[in-house]
């Protein structure tokens, strides 16, 4: 045992020191005593705080879930048709069915730099990349018709987690680069991440089901962050944080839906077929409403403009990361759409300058008509609104004809 004592106290010495150097930055050449004035400001580096439940996001404060409804027996299930709702789950994650609005992204984490290279190796070092040793396969190979069955087999209406988790246990397997990995999780995003939802004669199904799937986006955004924190600047990276503008996405449609409904006018099926679940949907319209006021978003278009600008920042981190600019224009091409929607021409004409279409890319189409239309004298406002129209034309037609291959129209759950 004494002769393991070196060992230990080296191995700790060199941890606190490797912190320290992140805190306060790499050491320069050596030099004579500082002989700064007292007050002049030392740079450092900070690094975000994240949740230790919800890895990914910002802390979460824990003063506000004591108010949170209790939910338990008969009440934990909402029957909705044929669709079983988890209401007990969403309750013990209200405060992060909506995490891109509060608490917020921990976005350092998702993307490479010098001082998550720090913290990547500070994170059991030796246990993990003993572990990464074993499982690993090497690239991952895989037919056109493999693949297809996979993202059949991952494809689900709600309880979207469940469904993907068998593609969350092969990742971590195979190589971030090579083999059909990044094309396994690409055609996951193309076919089964964004759905088209619509309200039924009532209002409840459609609000009960993104609400269920929204509790699922937190155990997504972990998946990425310690994906994306383990293999940085890879194609399966860039894969998984266009997944997380999807996500984005999705979860700005649900609060979206959630904002709109009254519960008092348009719940009443709830309120009668279960009264606790009414009003754990009073509290979390309640208090989003109110962590969008604390944010000064006091209408629906400014919450908007809020989710637009989250999903711009993960789409520049994307085109800053990515390796050999794999996937880049489909991320110049999702932020130049943001843009032009929120009628800023000039700027999404800047991102789609930069774009350079490649046939496997997922916009592909729309990109290219884009480029096009750029190099073209063709009047731009009516040529880039009629791309766009057909390019959401194109979106819902392949989601009609998944919804339809799997029992389901856009309204039903």
């Amino acid at each position: 045992m004494p002769s393991r004592y070196p060992l230990a106290f080296g191995l700790s010495f060199t941890l606190h020191l490797l912190v320290a150097l992140a805190l306060v930055g790499w050491p320069g050449p050596a030099s004579a005593p500082s002989q700064a004035a007292a007050g002049t400001p030392i740079t450092t580096f900070v690094v975000a705080p994240e949740d230790a439940r919800f890895p990914g996001l910002n802390p979460v404060p824990k003063e506000d879930e004591k108010w949170i409804p209790q939910i338990g027996g008969e009440s934990a299930v909402l029957q909705v048709g044929d669709v079983r709702i988890d209401v007990e789950r969403i309750r013990d994650r209200a405060q992060v069915l909506f995490p891109f609005l509060t608490p917020g992204l921990s976005l350092d984490r998702f993307l490479p730099g010098p001082i998550q290279d720090v913290l990547s190796r500070l994170e059991n070092p030796l246990a993990k990349a003993r572990s990464d040793k074993q499982d690993f396969r090497g690239p991952l190979a895989m037919t056109d018709a493999q693949l297809q069955a996979m993202v059949d087999k991952t494809w689900s209406r709600h309880e979207r987690w469940a469904a993907f988790e068998p593609i969350a246990k092969l990742a971590p397997k195979y190589d971030a680069n090579q083999g059909r990995l990044p094309a396994l999780l690409q055609r996951y995003r193309d076919q089964n991440s964004l759905q088209p939802y619509a309200d039924t004669a009532i209002r409840d199904p459609r609000l009960w089901a993104q609400l269920g799937i929204a509790a699922d986006h937190v155990t997504f955004i972990a998946f990425i962050r310690r994906y994306a924190s383990a293999h940085p600047s890879t194609r399966t990276t860039t894969e998984l944080l266009l997944l997380l503008d999807g996500i984005a996405e999705a979860n700005q449609d649900a609060i979206s839906v959630l904002r709109a409904n009254d519960p008092a006018a348009d719940l009443g099926w709830t309120k009668q077929a279960n009264p606790d679940a009414y009003d754990l949907v009073v509290y979390i319209r309640r208090y989003y409403r109110r962590e969008a006021i604390r944010l000064g978003l006091t209408t629906d278009e400014a919450v908007d403009r809020f989710y637009e600008k989250a999903r711009l920042a993960i789409l520049d981190g994307i085109v800053r990361t990515t390796p050999g600019g794999y996937r880049a224009s489909d991320a110049r091409f999702l932020s130049g759409a943001i843009y032009w929607r929120q009628d800023k021409p000039d700027e999404a004409v800047r991102v789609w300058q930069q774009m350079t279409p490649d046939p496997t890319d997922s916009h592909f189409i729309a990109s290219s008509q884009i480029v096009d239309a750029l190099r073209s004298n063709r009047p731009l406002r009516r040529e880039i609104d009629r791309i766009l129209k057909n390019h959401n034309g194109r979106w819902l037609s392949l989601s009609d004809e998944r919804l339809r291959r799997f029992g389901y129209r856009f309204d039903t759950f």
